[in-house]
């Protein structure tokens, strides 16, 4: 019991590690545009260059999995992360800037992975729901980290905000270099969906395939809302008549501690709703975050807005990752990685999207956004009527 509550523990710090540089990386996106003179259409190139290094990277754990074991793999991942965004201050031209963030992508690619793929691993071991918690240590972290770099840069410069991102991913590295040795009591066999009938049985051949385009949607569709929300909302909100900096990090701040808050509390709804309720709940809540945002466009509804969309969509990715961690006995961070590289061709696809239909306004773009939450919601309805039907 105290080696879990350690290995929980340590977790914890690698996923505030990852929230702490989105939240430094997201605030700071108006400053590097600034002062790189970016336009809209090349900083979407910059972010899906990010992104595309994030596939490579997540594609590479199962293979590197394989062979060190994921704890090594995780390790590795956040220093490399580390450095990189130590590295970007220095790039002084978009074309170098480019260049550095994606290889900081695939160090990133591979953080998220290996972190998600060790989380699942410790809810098979102890046959507790523990990734919820572990987002919401993100998301908490995230909120922090948006706090401290407009306290640190205000409305200008980013370099102190990515090397500090930086030194928190190394901080990670350290957490994850004394987790236990996943070789020491492998999890498979440990605690399945069998042993947890009130997480439902995922494991029948029926379900294989509901459970994986389930997972697939609501993972792709999160992260393409979270590249749109932490790489244009900023710059969005700022657009907007009568707002500002100020304004554009009060948006993020309330995103992020508002998914803490959600994440908190999802257990409880967890265990009272179930995988597919939950889902569909938080979705509804988050359309109507979105379009409070975008119809309205006041202060009020910034803060109302954001805070809607991150309790709305907070457990939806560590929903999706546990449902497919537990319907599967073997190749479980074969899958993962596949499943984070396939949300990451979205969080590629979806800035470059969003530079071209937003190049005069980005309101035009983030009017998409209720489309991508109703098809979620609709795929979410069809895995509970599959799941009900289930034998």
């Amino acid at each position: 019991m105290e080696t879990h509550r350690r290995a929980a523990g340590l977790l914890m710090c690698v996923f505030a590690a990852m929230g702490y540089q989105t939240g430094a990386w997201a605030v700071s996106v108006p400053a590097i545009v600034a002062e790189l003179d970016m336009t809209v259409s090349q900083l979407g190139l910059v972010l899906a260059l990010m992104a595309a290094g994030s596939i490579v990277g997540s594609l590479t754990l199962g293979r590197l999995a394989a062979w060190l074991t994921v704890r090594p793999v995780l390790a590795a991942a956040a220093a490399v992360s580390g450095l990189g965004y130590m590295a970007l201050p220095l790039l002084g031209t978009t074309a170098l800037f480019a260049v550095g963030a994606t290889g900081t992508g695939i160090g990133l690619g591979l953080f998220d992975a290996a972190a998600n793929a060790t989380g699942s691993r410790q809810e098979i071991r102890t046959g507790r729901r523990l990734l919820p918690r572990l987002h919401a240590a993100f998301s908490f972290a995230a909120a922090f980290g948006v706090l401290a770099t407009y306290l640190v840069e205000g409305q200008e410069g980013f370099g102190w905000a990515l090397s500090i991102a930086g030194g928190g991913c190394l901080a990670g590295a350290l957490a994850a270099v004394r987790l236990p040795d996943s070789r020491q009591s492998d999890p498979s066999g440990v605690a399945t969906a069998e042993t947890r009938p009130e997480w439902g049985d995922l494991s029948h051949r029926r379900m294989a395939v509901p459970v994986a385009v389930l997972a697939f949607t609501v993972v792709c569709g999160g992260f393409a809302l979270d590249s749109t929300l932490e790489g244009y909302s900023a710059l969005f909100i700022q657009q907007l008549p009568l707002q500002g900096a100020g304004q554009g990090a009060l948006g993020l701040i309330m995103l992020y501690l508002a998914a803490t808050i959600g994440r908190a509390v999802s257990g409880p709804a967890l265990r009272r709703m179930g995988d597919w309720k939950t889902l569909l709940s938080g979705e509804i809540l988050a359309l109507a975050g979105i379009l409070t945002l975008i119809i309205d466009g006041s202060s009020w509804s910034i803060a109302v807005g954001m805070l809607m969309i991150g309790v709305g969509m907070s457990p939806a990715v560590p929903i999706a990752y546990s449902l497919l961690g537990r319907s599967r006995s073997r190749g479980r961070e074969r899958a993962i990685a596949r499943l984070t590289a396939s949300g990451y061709v979205t969080f590629t696809m979806a800035p470059v999207l969003v530079g071209v239909v937003g190049r005069d306004s980005l309101l035009d773009a983030f009017a998409l956004l209720p489309l991508l939450l109703a098809g979620m919601a609709s795929t979410v309805v069809w895995f509970g009527y599959r799941q009900r039907a289930a034998p």
